[in-house]
């Protein structure tokens, strides 16, 4: 897997030829991250690509659905072979959650802390 990779501020880079590229465990990180990002309904060629996070933060006590969401996203993303943990870490006041995620590649395990 080959990907553009992004800063860190989310936008892509340019400007350095192949060398913007990513490979690899990297790659699929950077997949897994962007994908747990996206909202449902916001491409309007696959409406049902993304998490619908509206409707899980906006409604009580969908903890599991949640989590349910994250793995199933998780476990779509092209080279991600199985997903062994997720925690919520924290979710602070400014709307924000940070995640630790378990999960194996196609090239070995790996553990995510992801910002959302």
């Amino acid at each position: 897997m080959r990907t553009r990779s992004i800063d860190s501020s989310d936008d892509w880079t340019f400007g350095k030829g192949k060398a913007n590229y990513i490979t690899g465990t990297a790659a699929i990180a950077q997949n897994v991250k962007t994908r747990l990002r996206s909202f449902k309904n916001d491409w309007y060629l696959d409406t049902e690509n993304g998490i619908d996070w509206l409707e899980l933060l906006g409604n009580l006590n969908t903890r599991k659905r949640i989590i349910r969401a994250i793995e199933r996203t998780i476990l779509l993303t092209e080279g991600v072979v199985s997903v062994s943990k997720i925690e919520i870490l924290s979710v602070n006041q400014n709307r924000k959650a940070t995640f630790d995620i378990d999960y194996t590649d196609v090239y070995g395990q790996q553990t995510e802390t992801i910002n959302l």
